[in-house]
C-alpha cells in the first residue's frame, strides 16, 4: 500500500465519491487517514491563522512553523470530534456505519482540500506576512489584488464541494439518503457550535 493516495483516488474522490468511499470502507476505513489529517489539520492552521490575524503579530515562519508543528494534532483532533458526533446522529437516523467508516467518509470527502495548499502557496508568495491578516491588506492593487480574490474564491469553492462531497460518502456509508445526510451534518454543526460556545462561556468565566 503506497504512502499517498494515488492520483486516480484524487480525481475520483472528487467525481464519483461515492464509488471511492464504497471502495475504501471496503479494502481499509483507516486507510491513510494520518496523512490526510495532516493535510486537512495544516490547512485549518493556516486559516486559523488569518482569522485571528496572526500576520499582524508574528512573522511569517513562525506562523508556517507552528501550522506545520500543530498541522497532525489538529487535524486528528478536528477529524475524530466531528466523526463521533457524527455518528452519534447518524445512529438516530438508523445508520449502518461505524465510527471508522464514518471518519473516513469525511476524511476522504474533505481531502479534496488539500488543492488550497497550492492558492495558499501562491497568495503566500504575492502577500507574504499579509497574508496572515484578518482584513484584505490595503496595499494590494492590480495584478496582486485579482490574484488575491481568484484564489480566494477558488478556495471557497473547493471548501464547498467537499461540504456537498459529504453529503455523498455519509449516505453511501450510512445507507440513507443525502438529504439525512444534510440533516445529520447540519445537527453535528450545531451540537459542535454549542459546545464550543459553551467552552468559550467557562473559559471567559474563569479568565475573568
Amino acid at each position: 500500500m503506497s504512502n499517498f493516495p494515488s492520483f486516480k483516488e484524487l480525481l475520483q474522490i472528487v467525481v464519483k465519491p461515492r464509488e471511492v468511499i464504497r471502495k475504501i470502507v471496503q479494502t481499509d476505513a483507516r486507510k491513510h487517514f494520518i496523512l490526510i489529517a495532516f493535510i486537512l489539520g495544516l490547512l485549518g492552521m493556516l486559516d486559523l491563522s488569518a482569522m485571528s490575524d496572526l500576520g499582524d503579530k508574528y512573522d511569517i515562519w513562525t506562523i508556517v512553523g507552528f501550522s506545520l508543528i500543530f498541522a497532525l494534532p489538529y487535524g486528528y483532533a478536528f477529524l475524530s470530534i466531528f466523526s463521533v458526533v457524527i455518528y452519534w446522529i447518524s445512529k438516530l437516523f438508523k445508520g449502518k456505519a461505524n465510527y471508522y467508516e464514518t471518519r473516513a467518509s469525511i476524511s476522504w470527502a474533505f481531502f479534496p482540500r488539500f488543492l488550497n495548499i497550492i492558492f495558499w502557496a501562491i497568495n503566500i508568495g504575492i502577500l507574504g506576512v499579509a497574508a496572515f491578516y484578518l482584513q484584505d491588506p490595503v496595499t494590494m492593487a492590480g495584478p496582486v489584488f485579482y490574484t488575491y480574490q481568484v484564489t480566494t474564491f477558488l478556495m471557497a469553492l473547493i471548501v464547498v464541494w467537499t461540504w456537498v462531497s459529504s453529503l455523498q460518502t455519509l449516505s453511501e456509508v450510512n445507507g440513507y439518503t443525502a438529504w439525512v445526510s444534510l440533516v445529520v451534518v447540519v445537527l453535528s454543526t450545531f451540537v459542535l457550535l454549542g459546545f464550543w460556545i459553551l467552552l468559550s462561556m467557562f473559559a471567559n468565566i474563569f479568565s475573568a
